[in-house]
């Protein structure tokens, strides 16, 4: 299909960033923070005046809500003012503001169907995306695709020039990390390795400083700032507090990367035992980047193991990108440029690459749908099964680093006698390397019941894992004595 007006979206955790071209020149609407914040009528705010209303009941906004999205496993919600909301619900708040704000852009119709490229981390699994996907659909957009961030900046950097060896894309933002190893050949985009963190980034480093600030007000001010009650505040300026902490110490983080220090002076931040309390403190780069040493070895580890598990050698990385928000932190700049022996690609930095990239993408589809991505699954994919010991482990059927489309069956017998149902729990793999399920996610069920009784394994089911070239997960389980069967998509 083809539409009147398309749009790229970088969905971030504390930012979204939205592009879309007019005669060939890219627009950028004004980056919204990814916040909403819900009164008592249960209104919805979104963006910057969401903050502002938050700075008063911080309990009444929602931050950072991408982090769980599509994650079973936490299932989590937010109670503001006597309204539930899950992730997929601020996503879908925040892309209705984005929507809105196109239309007033471009003087269009409220209900002019809009074509959107959504972007995700790379290491997102389907059932991530598909949240995504249905979060855009619900706020009234045509999804297109779900984009990889990675694959996306890659995109908009090499759009006018070759690349003739191996893209290394490292993508940390404000609750994801994200490794990624692209090839480009003429206008196909593959990567062929993925790997990263769906809970790690900026957001961190953040509650390090944060912590800082905090140890520092208690020592100076003699006070536990643990509880409310412990402090002997009143609970909302408790909140109100750690909320105003907390926004300073992400101004502290962007701050020093670009300054060496970084002066912090709130006045009257806080009442203690009738007193005002003033915040006066100062954060050099240098004592930053000792308080965040575990944070950085844990991104260089990782980039480590990623290397060596993929035979990576140094010398075939042609480019280097480094792409997010926290990737702007000098330190690591610094230090993986030393260790790629690579400058990173003019303009890797730049907060706006995935939606650029996106809205590239979109652009292409809409068009002459010249641009093709390819990919392989960030995560490995499997079965729970018991073992003659009557363990149950982590049985792998689709592996990680699968081309998509894939397809994959396996058989499978009964445990028991006369065994009449099986359910066959799906999980995605943690550590490759362990068996045992408490290393991996869970990510759904389906049954087959009614199965004829016979002894112990001698009725068989086939279970099928398959992807669709977009990333769309479908499992099917089927009876082979009776072709009964029953699928399920999007784990």
């Amino acid at each position: 299909m083809v539409y009147d007006y398309v749009i790229g979206i970088d969905f971030g955790t504390t930012k979204t960033v939205a592009c879309y071209f007019v005669d060939g020149e890219k627009k950028f609407l004004t980056s919204l923070p990814s916040v909403i914040f819900v009164d008592e009528e249960g209104e919805i705010s979104v963006g910057l005046a969401a903050q502002n209303k938050g700075a008063l009941q911080p309990e009444n906004m929602i931050v950072s809500a991408k982090k769980f999205i599509g994650n079973l496993e936490v299932g989590k919600t937010w109670n503001c003012n006597g309204y539930i909301f899950n992730a997929t619900d601020v996503a879908v708040e925040i892309l209705k503001e984005i929507r809105r704000q196109f239309i007033e852009r471009n003087n269009l119709e409220e209900n002019i169907e809009i074509g959107a490229v959504i972007t995700v981390p790379a290491i997102f699994n389907d059932n991530q995306r598909e949240e995504i996907r249905r979060a855009g659909e619900i706020a009234g957009f045509e999804i297109m695709w779900i984009l990889e961030d990675s694959a996306a900046a890659a995109l908009e950097i090499f759009h006018d020039k070759p690349a003739d060896k191996k893209i290394f894309v490292i993508d940390i933002g404000g609750g994801t990390f994200d490794i990624t190893v692209l090839e480009i050949d003429g206008e196909t985009y593959k990567a062929t390795a993925i790997d990263g963190e769906d809970n790690f980034g900026g957001d961190d480093f953040d509650r390090i400083i944060f912590a800082q600030l905090i140890y520092h007000i208690e020592d100076e001010a003699k006070i536990n700032l643990s509880d409310a009650f412990t402090a002997m505040i009143d609970e909302g300026e408790y909140n109100k507090l750690l909320n105003r902490l907390m926004i300073e110490a992400r101004r502290i983080k962007e701050n020093l990367s670009v300054e060496e220090i970084c002066e912090i002076n709130i006045s009257d931040l806080v009442k203690f035992d009738g007193k005002s309390y003033s915040l006066h403190y100062t954060l050099t780069r240098k004592e930053f980047n000792e308080i965040c040493r575990a944070l950085y070895e844990k991104i260089f580890d990782k980039l480590d193991y990623f290397v060596i598990e993929n035979n990576l050698r140094v010398e075939e990385i042609g480019h280097l990108i480094l792409a997010g928000g926290t990737c702007q932190i000098p330190y690591i700049r610094q230090k993986i440029s030393e260790g790629f022996n690579k400058t990173p690609e003019k303009n890797s930095e730049n907060l706006r690459l995935a939606a650029s990239g996106a809205a590239r993408l979109a652009e292409s589809k809409n068009n002459d749908g010249t641009l093709k991505l390819e990919s392989v699954l960030p995560h490995s994919l499997g079965v729970a099964v018991m073992t003659f010991e009557h363990k149950m482990i982590f049985d792998k059927i689709l592996a990680k680093g699968t081309p998509y489309p894939c397809e994959v069956t396996r058989e499978y017998e009964t445990a028991y006698d006369n065994q009449t149902r099986i359910d066959i729990n799906i999980y995605e793999a943690g550590d490759e390397n362990k068996a045992e399920l408490k290393y991996h996610r869970y990510r759904g069920f389906l049954s087959l019941k009614n199965l004829p009784p016979a002894p112990r394994g001698e009725t068989f089911v086939d279970v099928k894992f398959e992807y669709t070239e977009d990333q769309r997960l479908r499992v099917t389980a089927i009876d082979k004595q009776r072709e009964n069967h029953f699928e399920k998509q999007g784990f």
